[in-house]
């Protein structure tokens, strides 16, 4: 599958540190719009919060995709590009790979994916602004794909380990970036609404009693997750009162 809504220039590195670490030096490229840099060997990925994201070479894959928005995108909104790039793996995933659904697929917020409390993918998003107008977008993803040996506090698997299933790496890297266009495009189209209303459906732990770690109090609550906010913020409801929580500002446990 090598169909895309708008072309992609792609670049491909045979080792590279960080994918969205070589994606920047295009942020001002005027030539191409949705670069695309691969790698089957990323040494030193970086996930959110600087967290280093492990891989093993060969074996999961690991991408930047470079555009510019083709709508104006501000800066309070860059958000909506977790939503669209989370919804995008969330279709991949379980329209070609769980069409049986025995296991279900969630989106961690603000952008993790969940398959049997485990995490499988990660996603950074950086972007480069000009008059609080979003310029140039890059979003990193890393998913496991092969991959089997993991550190216990990674919490994490791969797609091999769930399913079972013998996963062609390029046919999988294709089909999501078009399912990343396609709900980009479905964006620019219908608006914020319908991108948000998907993601918030397969909102991980959504409605369900859970702990959390608030950073500025320095201790846990017990709360339960509604939804999130038109600013990308997550609601969780704690004592029948409505708490907001930017990303940086809390952490929860998967149980």
């Amino acid at each position: 599958m090598k169909k895309f809504i708008w072309p992609i220039h792609l670049i491909v590195l045979k080792k590279i540190n960080s994918t969205n670490q070589y994606a920047k030096k295009y942020i001002y490229n005027n030539k191409y719009n949705w670069i695309v840099i691969w790698t089957m060997n990323q040494t030193k990925g970086i996930g959110m919060n600087k967290n280093l994201w492990h891989t093993e070479k060969r074996k999961n894959l690991t991408f930047s995709i470079v555009f510019k928005p083709i709508k104006t995108l501000y800066v309070k909104k860059i958000y909506i590009i977790n939503l669209v790039i989370s919804n995008a793996i969330h279709k991949t995933l379980s329209k070609y790979y769980n069409q049986n659904d025995k296991k279900k697929i969630w989106i961690k917020w603000p952008n993790d994916i969940i398959i049997d409390n485990k995490k499988i993918g990660g996603i950074l998003i950086e972007s480069s602004t000009i008059s609080k107008k979003i310029h140039t977008i890059i979003v990193g993803i890393g998913l496991n794909v092969y991959q089997k040996q993991f550190q216990k506090k990674w919490n994490a698997s791969s797609l091999k380990e769930i399913f079972n299933l013998n996963l062609d790496l390029d046919s999988l890297f294709y089909k999501i970036i078009y399912f990343f266009q396609k709900e980009y495009l479905f964006f620019t189209i219908y608006g914020e609404k319908l991108v948000r209303n998907y993601y918030i459906n397969y909102l991980y732990l959504k409605d369900k009693t859970s702990i959390f770690y608030i950073y500025k109090t320095n201790h846990y609550i017990s709360g339960t997750i509604r939804s999130i906010t038109d600013q990308g913020f997550l609601m969780i409801e704690s004592n029948k009162k409505f708490y907001f929580f930017y990303h940086k500002e809390i952490e929860f446990f998967i149980p």
